[in-house]
């Protein structure tokens, strides 16, 4: 399992609620949204700046597997992934042997890149999907698919959108978002199956609002489908309006 994805799994957890005063004090809420930077090839310095203004983790674009173990190197604790565009198998193996995490890639990739193991596989998607595709990508054992990100509001068209390909390919979402975001679009994003979100490297010393945004989110809630169902009153009957008459007898 790539640090990626376990980082989205515990992100995803929704988390019992502590029992008493005391128990809540002392439990520490894990950030229910990851934070990535994205960093170009000449930008690949400032992983180690991400990581310690909060970045979960660190995408970096045309990434050389020549230089990639001094850019894990230098972020530490945060996970790196690298975005080569049409990747071969060859590509895979040479960035996972020189310490990558995970890899993004797009549709134009060769197929075998998806035949190496031990290394993360995200799809970075342009646009819209159709249905067919997205199910077929939910086979492929994928640790999330980039999608398109929001403007500065969400619609319910987009918040649709977001859901439709969350729901179709049973696989967590990235988005990029702007680092001012708020709240209420950070946690609109959440529900809709978004895992983590991405800023690009001008962003970096904003990440602190940001993360500090994502911690006071409410907990995740269940989803509405595993709400209560609403109770019948007693005394309906149903099937129509049947009076019985009292026994005497």
């Amino acid at each position: 399992m790539s640090k990626l994805s376990d980082q989205i799994r515990k992100a995803s957890r929704v988390e019992p609620a502590p029992l008493g005063f005391a128990a809540a004090a002392a439990k520490k809420a894990s950030p229910t949204l990851l934070c990535l930077v994205r960093l170009s090839k000449s930008e690949a310095g400032k992983a180690e700046e991400a990581a310690k203004k909060g970045a979960d983790g660190v995408i970096v674009e045309g990434w050389d597997a020549g230089k990639a173990k001094d850019v894990v190197k230098k972020a530490g604790t945060a996970f790196v992934g690298a975005e080569v565009g049409g990747a071969s198998r060859t590509d895979v193996g040479a960035l996972r042997d020189a310490g990558a995490d995970f890899v993004v890639f797009t549709l134009e990739s060769m197929a075998d890149a998806l035949l190496e193991e031990k290394i993360g596989l995200v799809l970075s998607l342009s646009g819209e999907a159709d249905d067919t595709t997205l199910r077929l990508l939910g086979d492929l054992g994928l640790e999330a698919l980039i999608v398109p990100g929001p403007g500065d509001t969400l619609s319910l068209q987009e918040l649709l959108g977001f859901r439709r390909t969350a729901a179709l390919a049973h696989t967590p979402l990235l988005t990029e978002v702007k680092p001012d975001a708020d709240a209420g679009l950070l946690q609109a994003l959440r529900e809709a199956g978004v895992a983590g979100v991405i800023v690009d490297a001008s962003a970096i010393g904003k990440l602190a609002g940001l993360r500090d945004r994502i911690a006071a989110l409410p907990a995740r809630g269940k989803k509405k489908e595993e709400r209560a169902e609403a109770m019948v009153p007693a005394g309906v009957v149903s099937g129509g309006n049947h009076e019985h008459e009292d026994d005497d007898e």
